[in-house]
């Protein structure tokens, strides 16, 4: 088997460097890649067969990879430790500085009670059927998350937001992981596709275009997908197509046009807020047939754990949706609404009186009260102001990181350090230079927006009378939740990092790369492996993306679309990755339940990423006109 690549330079060997070896386990590129994945494997069996929690797993992983590296790939130790501390520092800022941000917004809408109307909000103006509801927040609303911050949020806030209304949490976090895929591509506001830009020289417009013409083929199936899978064929297929095809085409449908015609900073975004737009007009005027078993739940969120609310008598109730008309009703509600402290004010005088609220107004945890459970047929629909709260966090964060985007705020302040005895250091066999070793720190970046964007929204809520004590309440929950997310997230990076300035994940690209015409079906699971390790499709671009263009460019295939699936295959190994199952378990308490949430999406996953490499191969070798320009830039340098 072929290990063609670029001849060493004299100066490589002049100056001392780390030079990657391509296949140094018995001279033998197969044989090194077995031993190269062993990592990897480590992390599948300890997640998916034991059922550890993906921090274990993680660092298992990373521990036998340390080995791999100094012993098989001959990495210096000193070397192969600031690969690590590369990856840590780059897991905690930038990707974790956002989670971090959103997740506090997010619990000071709990606190404060704005995520409960929020709540009433959905299942008032929606019919309240899980089967609806699915599509709603897991694909619509957790795509428009996706296009706004990514790196994991939409699995985080979605699930929780899901669980609160009867859904069992498992098939919570799995549906918005399995919903977490297409989305991500042009997520973060497109980050993914400028980084493979950049990195791989190829025209920005034409690997947005590409992606914008592999993924909304799978974007428009998603939700059928997904509801069939949640509720049956029956209840789910021939009972909710109507809507699931609403979301389905209005998302693909501007996806593919922002993609093709605009650029690769808004598809995910607009795409997600006219599917979300869709829907709920759509089912303004259906629903569909009434089920008892998805019939939603309205019950008061808590910071508490399961055995804690248990022990506070908190139940579910089951309520059924009823006709359309039950549904528009409004009761009359008294002119004072007891507070949980005790006081009275005025009904309908903002968060500090909500009727499902679970915390007091000073954000104090008050054990909710069976007997005040709410059926849906009987919620009031927020009122104008109370709407305006409901949404202000998320309308917030989307404004603020739109601007902070687009008059480039992060590049202020940013600082370009040089990472010691990795810069420089380590040379590059298979593009022939030298590796450079940047930490790109922005002090500025998209979390810092997020969290800018929290000023307007606390000022909302302390406005609407809850006391300011809610803020510091809601970061205290936040540590407690992310904490464990943040180890794994740090391990997980860590790892690939090492296999990468270690040359290991360039021997398993190398492997999958020399199988001729076969490739551009294994491109998609080159993304796939490197999204996994590193949870984003920003990374596994970073990692790949060149490698994509080096085998395209051996073998006679378009760079673009080789490159371009590089990032539509990884985005189908988000909802597998230890960093996304971490920080998706965080807010519905299942934290050290990873390994049995990657059970339930693995197999989705599979067949996800075999449909990318099948949609790439017709593109190369059936629809080649559907390929835009863009390979000819290579050629000038």
């Amino acid at each position: 088997m072929s290990t063609n690549h670029p001849e060493i330079k004299q100066e490589a060997y002049d100056e001392g460097l780390f030079i990657q070896p391509i296949a140094p386990i018995g001279d033998s590129l197969v044989g090194s890649f077995f031993v190269g994945v062993i990592p990897l494997v480590v992390v599948l069996v300890l997640l998916g067969v034991f059922r550890l929690p993906a921090h274990f797993s993680s660092l298992a992983g990373l521990i036998v990879s340390i080995f791999i590296a100094i012993f098989g790939w001959h990495m210096p130790a000193q070397q192969a430790f600031q690969s690590i501390g590369n990856g840590i520092v780059f897991a905690n800022w930038p990707i974790m500085w956002i989670v971090v941000n959103a997740m506090f917004i997010y619990n000071i809408s709990v606190r404060s009670g704005v995520f409960d109307i929020f709540r009433r909000w959905i299942v008032t103006n929606t019919p309240p059927d899980m089967r609806v509801l699915l599509l709603v927040i897991g694909y619509a609303f957790g795509a428009l998350l996706e296009g706004v911050a990514g790196f994991g949020t939409p699995g985080a806030i979605c699930s929780a937001l899901m669980v609160s209304l009867g859904f069992d949490k498992v098939a919570a976090l799995t549906y918005t992981l399995i919903f977490d895929t297409t989305p991500v591509a042009f997520g973060a506001l497109g980050i993914p596709v400028t980084t493979l830009a950049n990195l791989t020289g190829l025209p920005v417009e034409s690997l947005s275009a590409m992606m914008g013409r592999q993924l909304p083929f799978v974007s428009v199936f998603l939700p059928i997908y997904a509801v069939t899978f949640f509720a049956g064929f029956r209840a789910g297929f021939i009972e909710c197509w109507p809507a699931a095809v609403v979301a389905g085409i209005s998302f693909a449908l501007f996806q593919a046009i922002f993609a093709n015609f605009v650029g690769p900073e808004l598809p995910d975004l607009i795409a997600g807020l006219v599917s979300l737009l869709s829907l709920i007009f759509f089912l303004r005027f259906w629903k569909p047939p009434y089920r008892e078993e998805y019939a939603c739940t309205f019950t008061t969120t808590t910071q508490k754990n399961d055995e804690e609310a248990e022990g506070a008598g908190v139940t579910q109730e089951k309520v059924s949706a009823g006709s359309t008309q039950q549904q528009d009703e409004k009761v009359e509600v008294s002119q004072t609404d007891k507070l949980d402290n005790g006081s009275e004010t005025p009904s309908g005088s903002g968060l500090a009186n909500d009727r499902n609220s679970t915390h007091s107004k000073d954000g104090d945890e008050v054990a909710p009260n069976p007997e005040a459970i709410t059926p849906i047929s009987e919620l009031v629909k927020p009122t104008l102001w109370e709407s305006i709260l409901a949404w202000s966090p998320w309308v917030c964060i989307l404004v603020v990181v739109i601007i902070w985007s687009f008059v480039h705020v992060p590049k202020y302040g940013a600082i370009k350090v040089q990472w010691p005895q990795l810069h420089n250091r380590i040379w590059l066999t298979l593009y022939g230079k030298k590796y450079e070793a940047y930490w790109n720190f922005e002090p500025l970046a998209t979390g810092t927006a997020i969290l800018i964007s929290n000023i307007p929204f606390s000022c909302l809520v302390i406005y609407s009378g809850v006391s300011p004590k809610v803020i510091p309440r809601a970061l205290v929950d936040t540590v407690k939740q992310l904490w464990i997310p943040v180890l794994t997230v740090s391990f997980i990076m860590a790892l690939a990092y090492l296999y990468n300035f270690s040359g290991i994940v360039y021997t398993i690209g190398m492997t999958l790369s020399s199988v001729g015409n076969a490739f551009p079906f294994l491109s998609a699971w080159l993304g796939w492996v490197a999204c996994f390790l590193s949870g984003s499709d920003t990374s596994a671009n970073s990692l790949f993306g060149n490698l994509q263009v080096v085998a395209a460019r051996q073998i006679g295939l378009s760079a673009v679309l080789m490159a371009s699936t590089n990032s539509s295959g990884a985005v189908t190994s988000k909802m597998i990755s230890p960093q996304n199952l971490a920080t998706g378990v965080s807010t519905i308490q299942m934290q050290g339940r990873e390994g049995y949430i990657f059970r339930k999406t693995i197999l989705h996953s599979i067949f996800m990423c075999a449909i990318m490499g099948m949609i790439a191969c017709i593109q190369q070798f059936g629809t080649p006109g559907i390929i835009p320009p863009g390979d000819e830039v290579l050629d000038t340098v």
